[in-house]
């Protein structure tokens, strides 16, 4: 058989390339369009917009309590649904819970419009996000990979398209937000479509009874994993929160912006290996199958795949940024020089980060997580207090975050490596 031929009867290799296509095509769009909107928007509205996402991202993580990344794992599709279905009544009473909490809030003091607008852009926001996130989990157990490509290239198009439009218009950061929600409800159509479709189908497999005990057999997700990425995406929020307190606006929509542009490999190639990678290890683990050597091999591949664009950041991400961005971004492109080596880390320790779910090994990444985090809360957080709050300053304490991300990047990736060989803990139900 030839290379060319044994890459066809890959399915690993088909399922990534199906994912990619779309990511890529999405993706492509949206930094396209980006050096156009940095000419348009200023740092700090670009500011807005990354705290905004980071509110959102917390929101719609704690709103499932992690139970849609279950779908893909059950051997049976009536489990799963079940699986499914507790994922959105968990987070129709948590969203329940924070429309109150908010209520309560804006009654309890004087009413601030804008503020009022974006804690309810957020709440909305995140609804649709959770609509995409479950739909999507569903769709790799199904191997429905198309169905999220189409699902990111439309989000891709429409919030791009309004976030230009917006933009023109002058409405400034709100113009942003609202253009990226229009691009979650278009992308969420689709699933929220198969869930629909779904309920009917398996409505006669609808168990009280099933369902608590599915909940009982992967109560590690809410327990531990659920702690693990809400202090991530906790730390990310609260970051933003020092980063503006401490120095500016301005200061974090140069620091946001400088990251989601490091981050382009992981959410271009990344997240689609990595969706196809769980996918596949779930079920070698379910054959109580070795996952060890796919999982080197992917490791392998990442680095390979990214120590050149890397490279090339480091050393020449300012003169980068101020030719694609514009002089504005200078700043931003010194921030990607510092920060290259932890996002490459990132990137290939992100890529496999579901892994221990599968592997029973949440409880000792949720640590490792925690200190990589408190790492950086010191960081952003305390060293203000030292090395003041100058822009100098703010590049003394990048290095000090950047090279203690490395070292924990590095233990994290070699640990899943570890566990990987002993599987010492499975899930196998019913």
């Amino acid at each position: 058989m030839s290379l060319v031929q044994k890459l066809k009867s890959n399915s690993f290799i088909k399922s990534v390339a199906v994912l990619m296509t779309g990511t890529v095509l999405a993706q492509a769009l949206t930094y396209l369009i980006t050096p156009v909107l940095t000419r348009i928007y200023s740092t700090e509205e670009m500011g807005d917009l990354g705290f905004y996402l980071r509110v959102v991202g917390f929101i719609s993580a704690l709103a499932t309590a992690r139970y849609e990344l279950t779908l893909p794992i059950p051997k049976r599709n009536n489990h799963a649904f079940l699986l499914y279905k507790l994922s959105i009544k968990i987070a129709l009473y948590v969203f329940l819970g924070l429309g109150v909490i908010s209520a309560i809030y804006f009654c309890t003091k004087p009413f601030e419009k804008q503020e009022f607008l974006f804690v309810v852009l957020c709440l909305i926001s995140a609804l649709f996000m959770v609509i995409i996130n479950t739909g999507t989990n569903w769709a790799i157990r199904v191997k429905a990979f198309k169905r999220i490509s189409n699902s990111r290239i439309s989000n891709s198009i429409f919030s791009n398209s309004f976030r230009w439009i917006f933009g023109v218009m002058q409405f400034g950061s709100v113009g942003l937000i609202y253009a990226t929600l229009i691009g979650y409800v278009v992308s969420s159509m689709s699933f929220l479509k198969e869930f629909f479709k779904l309920r009917k189908t398996h409505k006669k497999d609808i168990s009280k009874t099933k369902t608590i005990v599915l909940a009982k057999e992967y109560k590690d997700f809410p327990m531990i994993n659920l702690p693990h990425v809400l202090v991530d995406l906790g730390r990310d929020l609260l970051v933003a929160s020092l980063i503006i307190l401490f120095f500016s606006k301005g200061v974090f929509g140069s620091y946001s912006h400088s990251y989601a542009i490091l981050r382009i490999p992981l959410v271009v190639i990344g997240a689609s290996i990595g969706q196809v990678l769980f996918s596949q290890c779930s079920e070698l683990i379910n054959k109580n199958q070795s996952i060890y050597e796919i999982l080197k091999k992917t490791i392998l591949f990442l680095l390979l795949f990214s120590i050149i664009p890397f490279a090339i950041i480091f050393i020449y991400g300012e003169p980068l940024f101020s030719f694609i961005f514009s002089e504005k971004w200078a700043e931003s492109g010194r921030y990607s020089e510092i920060m290259s080596l932890w996002l490459l880390g990132n990137f290939i320790a992100s890529t496999i980060s579901t892994i221990p779910l599968i592997l029973g090994k949440q409880k000792e990444f949720f640590y490792l997580g925690l200190f990589s985090s408190l790492l950086q809360i010191i960081g952003f957080g305390v060293l203000p207090f030292y090395l003041g709050n100058s822009n100098e300053s703010f590049i003394q304490i990048l290095w000090f975050v950047s090279i203690s991300q490395v070292i924990c990047v590095t233990i994290i990736i070699f640990a899943i490596l570890k566990f990987s060989r002993s599987q010492n803990k499975r899930y196998f139900l019913f």
